[in-house]
Parts: C-alpha cells; sequence; structure tokens
C-alpha cells in the first residue's frame, strides 16, 4: 500500500462517521443507509488484512495422527505391531491386522503386552532397547515421557536391520516433542520436565533420585530424601539426599518401625511431629527441627518403589508447593521403578544372587582392566584365596538353607575387612577371592591373617545355636611370586592347597614353585 493510500483509509472512515451522524440529526432514512455504506466500505479496506494478521499469528492445528505416523513406519519396517506412548491423546497400539489382540498373522496379546512394557520402559529410562526373543525383535527407543517401538517379524533380527529400525523411531519421537510443544502445559508436564531437566539426561538409579530429591527441595524449600526399596528383602534404604538434607543419611538403612518405612510398607503418606523421627531409630543425630517431617510413598501402579521425604513441618493441603509435590510423587514413582529394573538387571550380571559379591565373571574383567592399565605395571598388586573349612559336613548336617546362611555370613565379615578399592567375590561353592591393587606382599598377608582371624571371631547362628567357622587362606603377589598378572590365580589356588593340608584355618603364601 501506498503512503498516499495508507493516509485515506482513516480519512474515509472519518467522513463515514460524520455522514452518519449527519444522517441521523437530519433524519433522513436513505441518508443514514448511505452512509452507513460509506462508513463500512472505509473499514472494508481493511478488514481483510486483519484477518489474514489474525491467521498468521493464529494458525490452525491440525493434530497429526500418530496411529497413522506409527502403522506407516510397522509397514516400512515389516513389523507385526507398533507403540506409541506418551502423548497426550492417550497410548497407540498398531498389531499388523489392526485389531486389539493381533489375531490371524498377527502377535498375540502377550506379544503386545511384552512390546507395551518395553516401550513404557524407553520413554523412562531414554535408552535404546533391542530384545531378540522367540516371536521376533523388539526395538523401542524414548524420550521421557515419549517412547515409540516396532516387533520386527525376525527372531534374531540383525544389528544394521534394528539399528535402522531405532533411526526412524527416534525421528518419530522427536515429532512427538515437537507436535505438543504449543500445547498449553498442565502443572503435572511441568513438573516433568524441571525432573528431566534437573536430571541432566541421568538414567541410574542414583541420578534420578537426586534429581527428584533436589527438585523436591526447590519445590518445597526443605531438605528431602528419596528411599527405595529392595524388592527381594524390603529393606528401605536412602538412595539420595539433597543439599539442604544431612549427607550422613546417605545409604543408610531404615529400621522396619520407621515412620518412612510404614509410608512405603502402607502406600499412604505419614507425617510425623514434635521429637518423632522422620526416619526412624538408628539414624545420625540431627536438629529437632530436621527429624519432623513428611513421607510420600513412590510407587508404580501397585508396586511400591519408595517414598520421597521431606523434612520439616508439613505443606498445606491446598497450597501451590503442596500440588507440586504431589506431582512430583506421580511422576518420579514410575521413574525409579524403571531405574530400578535396569539397574537390577544390569547388577544381575556382576553380582553373585545368594551372596551379592562380585562373580567370578566381574572379578576377572577387574583384575584385566588392572593388567591393562601401563601405569599398573609398576605398581604391586596381591590376591587372597580364601576357602571354608569343612563346609560340605556343615551343609550336608544342618541343610542347604543353613549352609546358604553361612555363606552370607561369611560374605558380610569379607566385605567389612576391605579399603577402598578392595574387591571381595564369591567364585566357586565355598571359596572366595580378594583383589587388593597396588597392594605389597606384606600389607597383602597381614590382610589375609585379619581376615582369618575375623571369620573365625565373628560367631555364626543357626536356629538359636552358635556356630564356629573357619577359612583357609592362600596369598599371592606380582611381582613377588609371578611376573605375569595371568598367573597370579593359579598361584593364589596352590598356596591355599597347601593351607588345606597344612590343618585348615591357617594363611599360606605362595612359592616360587607356583
Amino acid at each position: 500500500m501506498t503512503r498516499r493510500g495508507f493516509r485515506a483509509g482513516p480519512a474515509v472512515r472519518v467522513l463515514g462517521l460524520v455522514a452518519v451522524l449527519a444522517a441521523v440529526i437530519a433524519d433522513g432514512p436513505w441518508a443514514v443507509a448511505a452512509a452507513v455504506g460509506g462508513f463500512v466500505a472505509g473499514f472494508g479496506l481493511t478488514i481483510g488484512s486483519l484477518v489474514r494478521l489474525w491467521r498468521r499469528r493464529h494458525p490452525p492445528i491440525r493434530p497429526l495422527d500418530f496411529g497413522h505416523s506409527i502403522d506407516l513406519l510397522r509397514r516400512a519396517h515389516g513389523a507385526m505391531a507398533g507403540w506409541a506412548v506418551g502423548l497426550r491423546e492417550g497410548e497407540v497400539q498398531v498389531p499388523a491386522d489392526g485389531g486389539p489382540g493381533g489375531g490371524r498373522g498377527g502377535p498375540g496379546r502377550e506379544a503386545l503386552r511384552r512390546g507395551a512394557a518395553l516401550v513404557q520402559l524407553a520413554s523412562a529410562d531414554g535408552r535404546t532397547h533391542v530384545a531378540r526373543e522367540m516371536g521376533g525383535t523388539y526395538v523401542a527407543v524414548g524420550d521421557f515421557p515419549y517412547g515409540a517401538g516396532l516387533l520386527l517379524a525376525e527372531r534374531d533380527a540383525a544389528p544394521a536391520i534394528a539399528e535402522a529400525a531405532a533411526d526412524d523411531l527416534r525421528r518419530l519421537v522427536a515429532s512427538m516433542r515437537l507436535a505438543e510443544l504449543d500445547v498449553p502445559q498442565s502443572e503435572s508436564v511441568l513438573v516433568a520436565k524441571q525432573l528431566r531437566l534437573i536430571a541432566g539426561g541421568a538414567q541410574t538409579l542414583d541420578g534420578i533420585a537426586r534429581a527428584g530429591a533436589d527438585l523436591a527441595q526447590q519445590l518445597s524449600q526443605r531438605g528431602a530424601v528419596v528411599a527405595i526399596q529392595d524388592p527381594g528383602t524390603h529393606v528401605v534404604r536412602v538412595q539420595a539426599v539433597s543439599s539442604a538434607a544431612d549427607k550422613r543419611l546417605l545409604g543408610i538403612a531404615l529400621a522396619p518401625e520407621a515412620p518412612a518405612t510404614r509410608a512405603v510398607a502402607q502406600g499412604i503418606p505419614v507425617v510425623t511431629q514434635g521429637a518423632e523421627d522422620i526416619l526412624g531409630p538408628g539414624v545420625p543425630d540431627r536438629r529437632r527441627q530436621d527429624r519432623a517431617g513428611t513421607a510420600y510413598p513412590l510407587t508404580d501402579g501397585f508396586t511400591n518403589v519408595g517414598a520421597l521425604v521431606l523434612m520439616g513441618p508439613g505443606t498445606e493441603p491446598d497450597s501451590p508447593a503442596a500440588e507440586r509435590i504431589g506431582r512430583l510423587v506421580l511422576e518420579l514413582g514410575p521413574r525409579l521403578a524403571a531405574a530400578r529394573a535396569v539397574h537390577e538387571a544390569e547388577q544381575r550380571a556382576v553380582r553373585d544372587p545368594l551372596t551379592g559379591l562380585c562373580n567370578l565373571r566381574e572379578f576377572e574383567r577387574v583384575m584385566q582392566k588392572f593388567g591393562a592399565d601401563d601405569s599398573n605395571r609398576t605398581q604391586g598388586a596381591c590376591l587372597v584365596y580364601a576357602d571354608l573349612d569343612r563346609f560340605k559336613h556343615l551343609n550336608d548336617t544342618l541343610g542347604h538353607a543353613a549352609g546358604d546362611a553361612a555363606l552370607r555370613h561369611v560374605a558380610a565379615v569379607l566385605q567389612a575387612q576391605l579399603r577402598d578399592g578392595d574387591v571381595v567375590a564369591r567364585i566357586g561353592g565355598e571359596e572366595f577371592a580378594i583383589w587388593l591393587p597396588r597392594t605389597p606382599l606384606k600389607e597383602g598377608l597381614e590382610i589375609a591373617e585379619r581376615v582369618r582371624r575375623s571369620v573365625e571371631g565373628k560367631v555364626w547362628h543357626w536356629n538359636g545355636t552358635a556356630y564356629r567357622i573357619t577359612t583357609s587362606c592362600g596369598v599371592a603377589a606380582c611381582p613377588d611370586h609371578v611376573r605375569d598378572l595371568g598367573n597370579l590365580r593359579s598361584a593364589a589356588d596352590a598356596a591355599l592347597y597347601r593351607a588345606k593340608q597344612g590343618g585348615r584355618n591357617r594363611v599360606e603364601l605362595a612359592g616360587a614353585a607356583d
């Protein structure tokens, strides 16, 4: 529009308004009609531009059909089913035949349930999961709270095929996030994004628990603790503390009668006041105002995961802070459950299931890693083999349950005698190995003797009866006994054999012949 035209529009509108007023005063109906027409015509010069401007600022939103998108992706990869989770309109599940249960030529209900669970896990931990099973190969990716997955038809799909599917799924997840960026965010979504931002990409149980404690402190202006329940023993242990909470609480196991433990067991919030400690007896002594608190149970569906504990007086029930804390509790439970499942799977690969010590495979990996580091070649190292004396007789007399309990008892005794950096493992039935990196022979011998005395002095009880357990130890050092680290195990084993032959309950050193 020219500058002259720009000025003409307002002039026409003013003249039109004057004409309308004059016509009303003159009481001429035709004059009124003509004036109104001129006035409307003057405004009509800008109505179109106003409409166009409004449309540019408020474009019509056409929701993306992610059900169609995941189905197209499924067809492109010849997959039997596809999933998308985290969308506001709900979860998407597309079997090959379009039916809810797979039906003829499609996956069964159990396969669909397994795939949906894997996609949910990926949406929580942000990892790429590839599971090759009898029914096909599951591929799932996620970026909290979004996730997508496919069930490839091949039972053992090649890595390149699985990675190609994962790449397409990542792009789909990214588009899911972008499509919902402009949607007004609810309180729960804001809390979820804050949690993810504080976690900073952390996918471990420790990282997510610490992020939850830090965010709880920000929202409530109180010190916060996240405690996790062990699914096997049901022991509740402090996993993370915020910056305003007592650092001595980290790692402690809460007593069964502790209010926080009660909140986990019963699945309801517990509030304490006065002198009653929210974390129960046996915890480090703290200021009186830090003992009271509120324990919120963290759950994943019907599974109790742990508790979020806020120190100090409780928040007002209807306050914005209380609402945000409630949203955090709902958000934190499933994320911790997924992280705990991943943590347990990783631990099963490296831990002995009975004693919780390292297994033989992990122990060998630790030793190999030490030997592969050139900077350790000039450092000494000791290896101690320890074997329980007459364990077969104990097992046959008292039963296998007693034998397992005895092994757990000895494992705890050995673990208590070690220093930072030392590693103890169960490498056989009743045989243990203790790795002492950067340790000279004399010090390694002292540690082995201390271990022997501790096992002998720590009485073990079974069914109310005290039993004495002893152990024989063999010690080998590098480079004192062997030049090659790979021969250290055989030298320690030979020394252990001599300890057994020499009368048991003793420590023997490896010799030059070993």
